[in-house]
């Protein structure tokens, strides 16, 4: 097996492992497993970047009024001038 050999069923490599003609191609040849290797650091990194949900304003609110409870915030006043 050759790089292009290789290169060509990488996305089925990647998915299910290879065949053992492509363990062997990816033990000897360096270049092919520097691939590899990127492509799945790539993929693990890929799914850091899942968007963070944000609370719902409820629960905000909730956090607000538990510090209210505890006396860490205080109500804000609001002052109106003439």
């Amino acid at each position: 097996m050759n790089c292009a050999e290789f290169q060509r069923d990488l996305p089925l490599i990647i998915d299910t492992g290879g065949t053992e003609e492509q363990e062997d191609h990816l033990r000897s040849c360096e270049v092919c497993r520097d691939l590899v290797n990127d492509l799945r650091y790539i993929a693990e990194q890929a799914k850091l970047l899942i968007p963070m949900l944000e609370p719902s304003p409820k629960v905000w609110k909730g956090i607000e009024e538990k510090l209210k409870d505890q006396g860490l915030v205080k109500p804000v006043q609001v002052r109106r001038t003439l």
